[in-house]
């Protein structure tokens, strides 16, 4: 059986990235965290309802992504350092970051 668990989050995030452009520039700060945490929520569940998913890795991988995701939102982290912070916790995940050995 095909997990859908990421495909269900990847269509999450990018709802959320649609929520957050119709945000008005006064409340983009906590519409950020709000938005941004939510969906590691909604995430977290998805993951944890899932048989074929690993837990442990795939929690720790989505929380490290949420984090990028607000320090770009925010502005704190720029365009080109998220790539590069995304290839980093890609390349830990494909080298079994967060895996119990």
């Amino acid at each position: 059986m095909i997990s859908m668990t990421w495909i269900y989050i990847m269509l999450l995030m990018l709802a959320g990235s649609f929520i957050l452009q119709m945000v008005p520039l006064l409340i983009y700060f906590p519409a950020v965290l709000v938005v941004n945490i939510l969906i590691f929520i909604i995430a977290f569940i998805l993951i944890r309802r899932d048989p074929y998913v690993e837990k442990r890795g795939n929690i720790l991988f989505m929380a490290g992504l949420t984090v990028i995701n607000i320090l770009t939102d925010l502005g704190i982290l720029s365009y080109l350092m998220s790539w590069a912070a995304f290839a980093a916790l890609v390349v830990w995940s494909m080298f079994g970051g967060g895996r119990g050995h």
